[in-house]
């Protein structure tokens, strides 16, 4: 019986999300919205982040980005705050409210992580991601 890739990405893909569905709703959020935070969260510390950059990051039409967005502001985790040098242009802060949820979150990512990779040398993860982006490419 042939093996297949896509399958087993898939189920894996899904027992991580579950994982962090549980972790993101017993904060008040959804797992999609714990990711974007985390994202903001991870690049507001070496450059401004804006709507187009989420789009970007995670492969999602501009209407869903904005829900997301609207979502995030209304809640309070995120404000919109004008650049200097274009008016126009919004780029996304976490609030302190945020902040908060985003290290209790990512505390939960590590453990995830860690568990992920038990058993696991360095070779085998190097390899494993080598191949993982190789993947990616073959089906962009």
């Amino acid at each position: 019986m042939e093996k297949y890739i896509g399958k087993d990405i898939i189920v894996l893909s899904n027992r991580i999300k579950r994982r962090m569905r549980v972790a993101a709703e017993a904060l008040g959020i959804t797992d999609t919205q714990g990711r974007v935070l985390q994202y903001i969260w991870e690049e507001s510390e070496k450059r401004e982040v804006f709507q187009k950059d989420i789009e970007d990051e995670f492969d999602i039409r501009r209407s869903s980005v904005t829900q997301i967005i609207q979502l995030l502001e209304r809640d309070g985790l995120i404000v919109r705050e004008s650049v200097q040098r274009d008016a126009r242009l919004k780029k996304l802060v976490l609030t302190e409210k945020a902040i908060e949820i985003q290290k209790v979150m990512n505390g939960k990512v590590r453990e995830l992580e860690a568990e992920m990779q038990k058993d696991i040398s360095p070779e085998e993860k190097e390899l494993f991601l080598k191949i993982l982006c190789k993947i990616r490419k073959n089906v962009m």
